[in-house]
């Protein structure tokens, strides 16, 4: 059904009071509080909306593979309720059978051409309901067909609808089962609409200071998927949050060079190598303490790697060595390959792959300068260090092959070097 049908059917719908479902419906519009009637509309005279809080990662990453998105298009249609069953697939059943024995329980709003502001997942649950009506054993499925819903004045304002579908997609308690990559894609796509940051902590029910913060981490995620070549590809972000959250943190605070607990004078060429050091472990999908090792800021030079400049150096320099090194397919010769392919699917296995190829090289890279900053952190602690050291050697199995090379005397004669020098301040220092 086309907009100019929609509209007409919607008009006419509005015009007979016997359709009214609901009346005394309180919302904010136009900067004031308004009542609206709520009508039962059949599903066929609206259309999804595209730019649902709910799916803004995976609509964004489709069009930039493919082509723009058009809700009026059947084809494009399935494609957004697929995109909508996805968001939640966990729920979806369990709202289904309320939907089925328990009706709408919540309006939705749409526009007054029938593009749905709010209400998209259940719109398109009561569509799949009602699609395969058969399958619902001795349930009167047939309310399934209408949705509840208020419909806004004609000739509402672009920027008004978008406002109250923050609002109510992102404002709102629901917005915790949404994505979380969703909500700074939501705050990107309302600066680019021309509202500020105040604007939008209105909408989303958040601290000015907290839509700031999305801002900025949305900007390293970008930095993060330009890093590797993944533009617009918003799903290759799935999972990753709390890195960017600690990382956008962590790299503030080196830049402005405050409460970092770093002393050395790292320069601004430094920052950048770590930002792309931690971006491959976030590409690794490391996490938690082991992540925040890298970067985390402190009181002093041992709250991480990089504070500490004499494992910081050293760790980069083997990082980039021994990552610089891992051959991968370019994504151009990706897609010659497969040009019909799902692109985040590609990337999701190229990531994988490249993933299992560093593991090792990552891991023992980390796990070698965490325990160096570990015994930097105990350096007040000889008596710690010394028993680790110990114990440490009381391991090396001396019956294998690989005990017997020249890295491994050279070792040795430099232990033995460091103990001659110990044994002697004692000497001079401690009684028999």
């Amino acid at each position: 059904m086309d907009k100019e049908l929609r509209i007409k059917k919607l008009q006419e719908i509005q015009a007979d009071k016997e359709n009214i479902y609901m009346t005394g419906i309180r919302i904010k519009y136009k900067g004031d509080p308004k009542i609206f009637n709520a009508y039962k509309i059949p599903l066929d005279y609206l259309i999804y909306n595209k730019h649902n809080g709910r799916i803004g990662s995976s609509v964004k990453s489709f069009e930039k593979q493919y082509r723009e998105l058009n809700s009026e298009i059947e084809i494009d249609k399935k494609i957004i309720e697929d995109f909508l069953w996805k968001s939640k697939a966990d729920r979806n059943k369990i709202t289904m059978k309320s939907l089925v024995e328990n009706h709408q329980q919540r309006y939705g709003i749409v526009t007054n051409d029938g593009t749905i502001i709010d209400g998209n997942r259940r719109a398109s649950l009561l569509n799949k309901i009602y699609t395969n009506r058969t399958s619902w054993i001795d349930k009167d499925v047939d309310h399934c067909q209408y949705f509840i819903a208020v419909i806004l004045p004609q000739g509402a304002d672009k920027k008004e609808i978008i406002k109250l579908e923050t609002s109510y997609q992102m404002g709102e308690d629901e917005k915790l089962d949404y994505n979380p990559i969703e909500k700074y894609l939501k705050c990107d796509d309302l600066v680019k609409a021309g509202f500020s940051a105040e604007d939008i902590s209105k909408m989303m029910a958040e601290k000015e200071s907290k839509i700031n913060e999305w801002l900025s981490i949305f900007k390293l995620m970008e930095s993060y998927l330009d890093n590797f070549g993944y533009q617009g590809i918003y799903t290759r972000l799935e999972k990753r949050e709390g890195q960017f959250v600690d990382l956008n943190n962590y790299l503030t605070k080196y830049k402005k060079r405050t409460k970092t607990g770093a002393s050395w004078g790292y320069t601004d060429s430094d920052v950048a190598d770590l930002e792309v050091i931690c971006f491959d472990y976030i590409r690794s999908q490391y996490e938690g303490k082991d992540f925040r090792n890298i970067a985390k800021t402190g009181n002093n030079e041992n709250a991480s790697i990089f504070c500490n400049e004499t494992i910081w150096k050293p760790f980069s320099q083997k990082h980039f060595e021994e990552v610089d090194n891992i051959l991968e397919k370019p994504i151009q010769e990706i897609r010659e390959e497969d040009p019909e392919g799902d692109l985040s699917r590609q990337l999701k296995e190229r990531d994988e792959l490249w993933k299992n190829t560093a593991h090792n090289v990552l891991e023992n890279n980390l796990r070698y300068y965490t325990r160096k900053l570990e015994d930097s952190k105990e350096s007040k602690e000889p008596l710690k260090l010394l028993k680790k050291a110990k114990d440490a050697l009381n391991y090396i199995d001396t019956d294998i092959d690989c005990f017997y090379t020249k890295e491994a005397k050279e070792l040795i004669y430099e232990i033995n070097s460091i103990t001659y020098e110990f044994k002697k301040k004692l000497k001079s220092r401690v009684s028999s």
